[in-house]
């Protein structure tokens, strides 16, 4: 039985050349009737109105109908800024305010982040396929994984959707087969079983760190305001003052130490790793 249903939702699956025009469409002007009588203003009319009122204004490189509004499509910056600056467009029978276009704009907007586990019954054996999940899903949720077990006869699907109630009870799965001069619609009907997913959540006490990655670096630590601050401060400069006596610096191999007394040598300083050299005496 076919649904009755006089609402459709389609998702769209934005290609290239969609993609392409809505980059395009930053340069597009919405142009708004606002004092409209009749007839109602058409594309000619918006036309003839940049022809015979703004002959010295820059030109629309197209303009379209987007019911009740026009879009007036420009080629670059300077243009669309000048236009834009008007405010309105009128003539002796129509004015239209102006507005830069946005694809926000006029429609419904969905903030879509509840998880959701969906179990899918009645799916026929040839249709169980993941084509068929998008056909009843995709305007309502988004999948991010499924399992389909053909012995059970359920789909399982994990995703994301505006809520658990959003998704619906009952649907229908179709697909065509011509048959003479006729295409006959072959029409399922499933159910599909919704409840939130729950998703184990990750503490800051779940993660295991090493002991010193509890100590604080000194650019971290706050701005000392009393005593027990500056203690702090002090163990971490003889930390680090302790860290370089074990770890004395070196160059090209060999230690070097800061410490050195009247009696040192200068050439005891400097050795060569090809014994053709001789210490230079300075």
């Amino acid at each position: 039985m076919a649904s009755n249903s006089t609402v459709a939702r389609g998702m769209i699956d934005l290609g290239d050349e969609m993609e392409a025009t809505i980059v395009r469409l930053q340069l597009a002007i919405i142009a708004k009737p606002i004092t409209a009588p009749p007839p109602v203003p058409t594309t000619a009319d918006v036309e003839a109105m940049f022809a015979n009122h703004y002959q010295a204004s820059p030109q629309p490189v197209e303009i379209s109908y987007f019911p009740p509004d026009f879009v007036l499509q420009f080629d670059n910056k300077k243009n669309y800024d000048i236009v834009l600056s008007y405010q309105i467009l009128t003539d002796n029978k129509y004015t239209f305010s102006l507005a830069p276009w946005t694809h926000d704009a006029r429609c419904h907007l969905e903030a879509w982040k509840i998880p959701v586990n969906i179990d899918i019954h009645g799916i026929p054996p040839h249709a169980f396929h993941p084509k068929s999940l998008s056909v009843l899903l995709d305007p309502y949720c988004d999948i991010e994984a499924y399992t389909m077990d053909k012995k059970s006869g359920i789909c399982t699907v994990k995703g994301t959707a505006r809520s658990v109630s959003s998704i619906p009870v009952t649907g229908f799965l179709s697909y065509p087969q011509r048959t003479g001069y006729e295409i006959v619609i072959h029409t399922f009907p499933v159910t599909m079983q919704t409840s939130l997913l729950t998703i184990p959540r990750r503490y800051s006490s779940d993660w295991h760190q090493p002991p010193h990655f509890d100590i604080q670096p000194i650019c971290n630590n706050p701005r000392p305001k009393n005593g027990n601050n500056k203690k702090t401060l002090t163990w971490s400069a003889e930390l680090e003052d302790e860290r370089r006596m074990n770890n004395p610096l070196t160059f090209h191999g060999f230690a070097y130490s800061e410490e050195t007394s009247d009696e040192d040598d200068p050439n005891d300083a400097y050795y060569y790793a090809d014994s053709d050299h001789e210490p230079k005496n300075w």
